[in-house]
């Protein structure tokens, strides 16, 4: 058995450093998926810890089917999703100090001010118009882009067909065209 095979038999069995040790380099993906849709760095805080709880807890009786990180993601999904459903929740819109603080928009060496201030600008003109999409919209515009999956490994993450995968993507596309030229 390789490395690998024997941190999941341990991590299968309870074993908490062999859990970091395969999940960890997931944490920041999981943090910013739950940021996307908690909208609140607190709260996608909380569901992201949350994530990390139910995925030790069902870590007995994952078979490997998927990766890792495709089933971390779709636990946070769903962890995400249950914590939306709760009646006391408020959607906010992200702001881009909080985008910021999630690891978002990479700065080039060498910028200026002036193109630091464009790129900004363009920045929250794309991200106030990714606000205004429906949720499951957003979630694929990030992941594609921002986590750069592949349309085989959103098929499997939130349970579609690939072709369905790359129509939906398809008309989220179109949709935020519409919405910067507007």
């Amino acid at each position: 058995m390789d490395d690998r095979g024997e941190l999941l038999k341990r991590a299968r069995s309870g074993d908490g450093d062999a859990f970091m040790e395969l999940c960890g380099p997931f944490v920041d993906m999981i943090y910013r998926h739950c940021l996307q849709l908690m909208k609140q760095p607190s709260d996608a805080q909380d569901a992201a810890q949350e994530t990390l709880l139910r995925a030790f807890r069902a870590m007995p009786r994952f078979i490997g089917q998927s990766g890792i990180a495709t089933w971390l993601y779709r636990i946070a999904h769903n962890t995400c999703l249950d914590m939306l459903r709760k009646p006391r929740r408020k959607s906010e819109a992200v702001s881009m100090e909080q985008l910021r603080e999630g690891g978002f928009e990479p700065q080039a060496p060498g910028d200026t001010p002036e193109t630091l201030y464009e790129k900004n600008a363009e920045a929250q003109r794309l991200w106030a118009a990714i606000a205004r999409l429906p949720r499951d919209q957003q979630v694929l515009l990030s992941l594609r882009y921002g986590e750069n999956y592949s349309y085989e490994q959103l098929a499997k993450a939130l349970g579609l067909r690939e072709g369905t995968v790359k129509s939906k993507l398809s008309r989220a596309k179109d949709r935020l065209q519409e919405l910067m030229k507007g």
